[in-house]
């Protein structure tokens, strides 16, 4: 069987893609997977600088491909958040990789939270504070990232205490930590592996080989040095970094020539790429319709707001036999919703419409098929009265076409 490896740090041109400053890839998502799977590869991860933006498709295309989908996010990291004291651009990098579902929503949560502009949460970047990292669950697989680490800035700063805190972090949770070695042959990169070696010796973290990986091949590669002089963007020294693709007998090749460590150490490193792989756990998303529950008992309070709707609309008052018509039809629509599951979502759209009259802000008449309910009309969603007007509720909602509200 042809050796392979599991590519996880990786970017496309939807990294970190909150300013156009900020993107730093010119390589298209799908461009990275079609090569990944003409190589055989079993799984595959985008972690994105700060960012999971359109990971649903990304899982979408992955799984179409036969690979594993690995939900990742290369955050950023600050030891301040804290407005008062003032804010520091000390945006360093660390790898979050998700174990299971209840990894993704973390990791998702956790990206929201690192966009708050109000809080010194997003200070030029999307950001996480170390403690907010420390606070991570074991649903969270982690690596010590690139040279950008907190592990790296603490070192090149000779910052005992922060260093000595990353340690003790790395060692309490060594049953999901990889320590991250490159082959990039930058003389910075050849010594924080030195040292990651021997931590690991002391230690028995795993090592593991990441890439970094920002370009498809070398033609992509020389666009991206176009997009950064565009942007006016430096990453220092970055000439001397190889961020393209790479299959597994080139990887090989380039920790080879880095010459940094002995050859069984990198060529385990690279195996534990398919062993932090086979640690995450697949899932499915579900996508059947789910609407905001805003209340105990919907289907009484619908009942109630559309009573209160009758009288307000006058239909109460209606002669007997035009009444009756209206309540038949209420009585009908009313049966679909329930069955369709579609109550709460007109509770929804009730609210929504009843706060924008507080704040004196007034919709039109009515847009769509969803002037033919009689029950949006009793609630002031519309103000077409679909009888009156002959208008055909089941284009909106079918009882036999199971579907969202049109």
């Amino acid at each position: 069987m042809q050796e392979n490896y599991f590519l996880y740090h990786v970017h496309s041109d939807l990294s970190n893609p909150t300013t156009s400053m900020s993107v730093d890839s010119v390589t298209k998502f799908k461009q990275y997977l079609d090569l990944a799977h003409q190589l055989e590869m079993k799984s595959f991860c985008f972690s994105e600088h700060g960012s999971v933006l359109n990971w649903i498709s990304k899982k979408e295309e992955i799984e179409k491909r036969g690979m594993k989908y690995i939900h990742a996010n290369e955050i950023y990291v600050t030891e301040n958040i804290d407005k008062e004291r003032g804010l520091i651009r000390d945006n360093m990098h660390y790898m979050l990789i998700a174990k299971n579902y209840e990894g993704v929503k973390e990791i998702n949560r956790l990206t929201s939270i690192s966009n708050n502009r109000e809080d010194g949460h997003y200070y030029y970047n999307p950001r996480l504070s170390l403690d907010e990292v420390m606070s991570t669950s074991d649903n969270i697989i982690m690596t010590s990232a690139c040279l950008a680490s907190p592990l790296w800035r603490a070192i090149m700063n000779n910052n005992k205490e922060m260093l000595q805190k990353l340690q003790d972090f790395f060692i309490t949770n060594k049953h999901r930590m990889f320590l991250e070695i490159q082959y990039h042959p930058h003389p910075e990169q050849i010594e924080l592996n030195k040292y990651l070696y021997d931590f690991h010796k002391q230690t028995g973290i795993p090592l593991i080989a990441g890439t970094d990986t920002h370009a498809l091949n070398q033609e992509h590669a020389e666009a991206r040095k176009i997009l950064m002089k565009a942007k006016g963007a430096t990453y220092g020294d970055e000439d001397s970094f190889d961020l393209t693709f790479k299959n597994y007998s080139e990887l090989v090749k380039m920790f080879k020539t880095q010459n940094a460590l002995p050859r069984n150490v990198y060529l385990e490193a690279i195996h534990n790429t398919n062993v932090m792989s086979d640690m995450v756990e697949e899932f499915k998303l579900d996508k059947t319709p789910k609407y905001p529950k805003m209340y105990e008992a919907p289907e009484e309070v619908f009942k109630e707001k559309i009573n209160i709707g009758v009288k307000k609309r006058g239909i109460d008052k209606f002669p007997k036999e035009k009444k009756t018509e209206y309540y038949n039809r209420i009585k009908e629509e009313y049966e679909t919703y329930k069955k369709l599951d579609a109550v709460d979502y007109m509770l929804l759209q009730k609210n929504i419409i009843d706060w924008c009259h507080v704040q004196e802000i007034y919709q039109g008449y009515g847009r769509g098929s969803v002037n033919g309910s009689l029950i949006a009309y009793v609630l002031g969603i519309t103000e077409m009265d679909s009888i009156k007007h002959n208008l055909n509720f089941f284009r909106f909602l079918n009882p036999h076409r199971v579907s969202l509200p049109d």
